[in-house]
């Protein structure tokens, strides 16, 4: 797993640098954001309510709108899609793919690209959902914790989904590019047609911002246990493409 992990340490690194610098660019400057919507608050109120500006006011929503419900939320599909296209592709392109596969058998190399991705998403989105907890509490902000561990599911859940779709086509393209455009496409895409109300439920984005979480305070099971039977499908699916690719 050495190699794997010297492989993807640099940009899991630097994804998780620029998240933790966007939220402590956040995090303190809740009444500046506030009275700069004051001043176009008439305009604001046909899109966002009238009460929205109140909520701002108010530490917990404020925190968790503004990193769980857009700038984590929002980047972690991305964040997913980067861990994972080049973890085959890359291998394939370079032709070292080969010389790993001298060395262990196809299932170990897969296990070991697998579990030790999986393993830095999971603590990269972890540690990020966890931020706001700790600000609050260096900080002595009244935190309602409950609701991290809410969004920590849609995030984790919403994340490993991204990972498991990019995952497949890493291990099917010979090359790095296809994987991350192919994967950018789908989200695009399942994005746009999920505006359409009857194919809602492909916006991934709706669950993984935590939409439920703010309306009813709960956690969205069922859509949950959808998104983790589909990772687990396209992860099989995965490994069947790899076991039989020629090389």
């Amino acid at each position: 797993m050495i190699k794997e992990w010297n492989d993807m340490k640099v940009r899991s690194l630097v994804i998780f640098f620029v998240m933790a610098g966007i939220f402590f660019s956040i995090a303190p400057l809740q009444n500046w954001t506030i009275s700069i919507l004051n001043e176009n608050s008439e305009a604001l109120q046909k899109y966002v309510g009238e009460n929205f500006i109140e909520q701002l006011k108010e530490w917990n929503f404020y925190i968790y709108s503004q990193w769980f419900g857009k700038n984590f939320g929002q980047i972690i599909p991305i964040l997913a899609i980067i861990i994972a296209f080049p973890l085959f592709s890359r291998e394939y392109e370079n032709g070292t793919i080969d010389f790993l596969l001298t060395r262990a058998s196809r299932k170990k190399v897969f296990l070991n690209k697998f579990l030790l991705s999986i393993l830095v998403l999971t603590l990269e989105i972890t540690v990020l959902s966890f931020l706001p907890l700790i600000y609050s509490w260096i900080f002595s902000k009244d935190f309602i914790i409950s609701h991290t561990f809410k969004f920590l599911v849609h995030s984790l859940i919403g994340g490993i989904f991204w990972y498991s779709i990019t995952f497949l086509f890493t291990t099917y393209f010979n090359d790095q590019v296809k994987p991350i455009l192919s994967s950018i496409v789908v989200l695009g895409a399942s994005t746009a047609l999920g505006i359409i109300k009857p194919l809602k439920f492909l916006n991934t984005y709706n669950y993984i911002l935590g939409s439920t979480i703010f309306n009813s305070g709960t956690i969205n099971w069922k859509y949950s246990l959808a998104l983790i039977m589909l990772s687990i499908l396209f992860i099989t699916i995965s490994y069947s493409i790899f076991k039989r690719k020629e090389i």
